[in-house]
């Protein structure tokens, strides 16, 4: 896939709790030398749990995503801070989908919106932007929704509720929810395997797919 950045044709103005007004501009298809010239917002870092260092480490983790083959790396930016972005990537090494063809099945594998801008659409705005692109129309995306990375305490949500509103969040881009005995959705029964069928995948490939969902059929 082509590093090419891409600025939309249109900037977003929020408030965010501060009550400054924030402008926001969206870009895609980020390489890792435009993210390493950025900084990251100190309200981001879900998946180290807001650690001292989380910032700099989600920031990190950006950078070498971009870096990596079939990759992508969206970003909300407030002049050079990301406040938000979504991610997408080859299946882990060690993933049962990681045998599947290269760069046919990705893994949406991170969205994050920084504490303190979220609520104004930001994420669904990202996920707008990904999908009305002609990228993954011949893909299958999937993404492991996992409580253990979810910000219950800075939603003051509880896991019914922010799973619900991941649920509407990914449906609303033509996601479903799909059974599986992956070890890592069934550590959580809150946890969620999340999918999207492109609208051109081959009937082979959706098959494939499918018949790796489920590997230990006598616990079913």
């Amino acid at each position: 896939m082509p590093e090419i950045r891409r600025t939309l044709s249109f900037l977003q103005a929020i408030t965010p709790d501060s009550d400054l007004e924030m402008l926001i501009e969206y870009r895609d298809h980020c390489s890792s030398t435009f993210l390493a010239s950025l900084t990251a917002h100190p309200g981001l870092g879900a998946f180290t749990h807001y650690a001292p260092d989380a910032p700099d480490r989600q920031f990190s983790a950006l950078v070498k995503v971009a870096s990596l083959p079939h990759s992508r790396v969206l970003a909300a930016l407030s002049g050079r801070l990301i406040v938000a972005y979504l991610t997408f990537h080859l299946p882990e090494a060690d993933s049962r989908w990681a045998s599947m063809p290269a760069g046919q099945v990705l893994e949406l594998g991170g969205i994050e919106v920084a504490r303190e801008v979220r609520g104004r659409g930001l994420a669904n705005r990202l996920m707008t932007q990904a999908f009305a692109s002609p990228d993954f129309r011949t893909t299958i995306v999937y993404a492991q929704a996992l409580t253990w990375c979810w910000d219950l305490k800075g939603t003051h949500m509880s896991k019914a509720q922010y799973r619900e509103m991941i649920l509407q969040l990914f449906r609303a881009h033509g996601f479903e929810a799909y059974a599986t005995d992956e070890s890592n959705i069934r550590h959580d029964r809150s946890n969620l395997l999340l999918v999207r069928v492109g609208p051109d995948v081959p009937p082979g490939l959706l098959r494939e797919f499918r018949a790796t969902l489920i590997q230990k059929r006598e616990e079913w």
